[in-house]
Order: C-alpha cells, then sequence, then structure tokens
C-alpha cells in the first residue's frame, strides 16, 4: 500500500515540473542554464556586497536606519491618505 502510494507521489512530482514529466528534468539540465547561472554570478555578487555594506551600516548607525523607515512611512502614509480623500 505504501509503495503504492510512493510511487503515485513521485509520478505526481515529475509531472509537476513544467507540466512535462521527464522531458521537463531534461529540460532543466540544458548547458544554457548553466550558462545562465554562470553570467549571474557577478550580479549576485555585487548584490551580496551591497547587503553587506547595508548591514554594516544599520549596526553602525540603528537610530539613523530607524529615522529614515520612519520618515519614509510618514511620507508613505501622507501620499496614501491625500490619494483615497
Amino acid at each position: 500500500m505504501m509503495a503504492a502510494r510512493n510511487s503515485a507521489f513521485s509520478e505526481k512530482r515529475d509531472l509537476h515540473i513544467g507540466g512535462l514529466g521527464a522531458n521537463g528534468q531534461a529540460a532543466l539540465a540544458d548547458p544554457w542554464i548553466d550558462d545562465a547561472i554562470e553570467s549571474s554570478q557577478p550580479f549576485l555578487r555585487k548584490v551580496r556586497d551591497a547587503v553587506e555594506n547595508a548591514n554594516h551600516a544599520l549596526r553602525e548607525n540603528p537610530w539613523a536606519a530607524m529615522g529614515l523607515v520612519a520618515a519614509l512611512g510618514l511620507t508613505v502614509g501622507y501620499l496614501l491618505s491625500r490619494r483615497s480623500g
């Protein structure tokens, strides 16, 4: 009973990948995907550096960050209230 249930689950999982079954797995293994991943590495490195710099700045100046978020929240709230009223 459990073996039949497990095989039915794996069949559904295979069919769910792009609706292509086993062909979907083959499509995910295409070399152009590897090229896309390799070409995105510099971008990901820049994003990671930016996040690390933002984390450092927030840890150095937490009150300034809270003030900036509060000012942004007030501005958005003001603009939304003008729009609905």
